[in-house]
Formats: C-alpha cells, structure tokens, sequence
C-alpha cells in the first residue's frame, strides 16, 4: 500500500523538481518568499523518465544539462524530471545534493565547509548545516504548494509555456516529433 501511495504522490515531486528547474533560469534560482534571499539551480545531472515511448530513461550528465535542447525536447514529449542534481547558495554557503522527484528525499548532500577545530564543535556545525539546507529547500517545497493549490492550471500552464519558449530557438523541421 505504502509503494501504491508514493505512486500516485509522484506527479507531486516531479512537477516540484521541474518549478525548481524552471525558477534556476527565469527567475535566478529565488524562491519567492519574502525574507528568503537563497537561490537553487538544477545542476549538472537530470534524469528524466516516461513510461511510453522507446526510451523509457534520460540522463544528462556533465556540462549545463538544464539548458540543453536534449532537456527541453525530452520534457515537450512528455518525459518528467526524476531526479536531478542541485545547487543551493546562500550568502557566501553552497550546498550540493541530488532530490529524488519522486519521494522528495536528498542524497549525496555536500554541506558547506565548518569552521570549528574540535570533533563535537564540527558535529554540531555540521548538523546546523544540513537543516540549514534542507531548510533552504522546504521553503521553497512550501511556496510551490501554496502556488500549485491556489492555481494548478496557471502552474501548468507556466511550465507548460516555459518548456516550449525553451525549444523556440530550433529551427522548424529539426523537431523530430514536429510535421
């Protein structure tokens, strides 16, 4: 039962990744919050899926794989964000992690570097750190819900626009799936 509802709650996390994704090039990775002055990119790795189709899975890897015409016409055929490697900056503090769309759950987080010299000093500073940036991230989790509940259709319709702007640079006829 837990498998079926993490199922039906992925489209959640997927449309999450791909506003995050979209918020990184239009609006300089903000969040939108007041008070808020943290900035969140997608990074150097995306995984994107469908289940129709002859490819099931994309990675991009290395380079700006967020901005690549390889990206965008994999999200106008329908294929949906995974997982994708992010860049969080605050102040002069930068974390790295890789956010699994469809459970929400971070991996390989890489804090920034603690100041303290002793063992018990460096745990503590480490501990504040890692809920600094998962801090950093839920606010960001918190305004796309009040965004996505006041307006679904305006935020589909957003990143619906935002992907084909994207492709709007390539030439008619080099869209393989265009007539």
């Amino acid at each position: 039962m837990t498998m079926e509802l993490l199922e039906q709650g992925r489209f959640l996390g997927e449309e999450f990744v791909l506003w995050l994704w979209m918020r990184g090039l239009t609006e300089g990775g903000t969040s939108g919050v007041d008070g808020d002055f943290s900035a969140c990119f997608v990074d150097d790795a995306v995984q994107l899926v469908s289940e129709r189709g002859d490819v099931k899975e994309l990675s991009l890897r290395k380079g700006n794989p967020a901005e690549s015409r390889e990206a965008f016409e994999a999200l106008s055929r329908g294929m949906r964000p995974s997982k994708a490697k992010a860049r969080l900056l605050s102040g002069d503090m930068e974390w790295t992690f890789v956010l699994n769309a469809g459970t929400l759950d971070t991996r390989a987080m890489k804090l920034p570097p603690t100041q303290a010299k002793d063992p018990a000093g460096r745990v503590a500073d480490r501990l504040f750190l890692l809920e600094e940036g998962l801090g950093h991230l839920e606010r960001r989790f918190t305004a796309f819900l009040e965004l996505r509940t006041r307006d679904a259709n305006a935020l589909e319709t957003s990143l619906c626009d935002w992907v084909r702007s994207s492709l709007s640079g390539v030439p008619a006829g080099e869209v393989p799936w265009e007539e």
